[in-house]
């Protein structure tokens, strides 16, 4: 018998049936939501190989060491046998534009840092813009868990939660 295989769009379309969770667009939703994730990766590809470019030059010009690209991405969740191939696809397409765009932020960052190393008055909100995968599944899951945090919305639940903190 063949594993059984997940199909995450499936449970965000059983999830959205309910009337609190309905997307404003209906049926639409799903492929206005598609066109804008393309046109967010047509946007980041030029970024990106322009700041690999900028990394390189900008810190030899100023003879500093260049901030590493590697760190900032895992690809391990193709691993995960219950996914499907559009899931893994979409969940290496999800890890490389997180960690392209925390790359980006570390390379400013560094410049900030070298350059004018003053602090800002914090927010509340200052700890939460780093935490923010503190509600992700572990990467250890299991395929009913990720069926039980699927039905369950936990992460909008984790988010609802964490906004009455404050």
């Amino acid at each position: 018998m063949a594993e059984e295989k997940s199909n995450i769009s499936y449970y965000h379309f059983l999830r959205n049936k309910k009337k609190a969770n309905r997307q404003r667009l209906g049926p639409l939703a799903p492929v206005a939501g598609f066109i804008l994730i393309i046109g967010f990766a047509l946007f980041l590809i030029p970024l990106f190989i322009y700041m690999l470019f900028f990394n390189r030059v900008y810190f030899w010009v100023r003879n500093q060491h260049r901030i590493i690209r590697k760190p900032y991405y895992n690809y391990d969740r193709h691993r995960i046998a219950h996914l499907g191939l559009m899931d893994k696809l979409w969940c290496e397409y999800c890890e490389w534009a997180n960690g392209s765009l925390q790359w980006i932020i570390d390379v400013v960052n560094e410049i900030e840092r070298r350059y004018c190393p003053i602090k800002n008055q914090c927010d509340p909100h200052c700890s939460k813009a780093k935490a923010w995968r503190s509600e992700f599944l572990p990467h250890d899951h299991t395929l009913p868990d990720l069926k039980q945090y699927l039905n369950d919305g936990g992460y909008e639940a984790v988010s609802v939660a964490e906004k009455k903190e404050l």
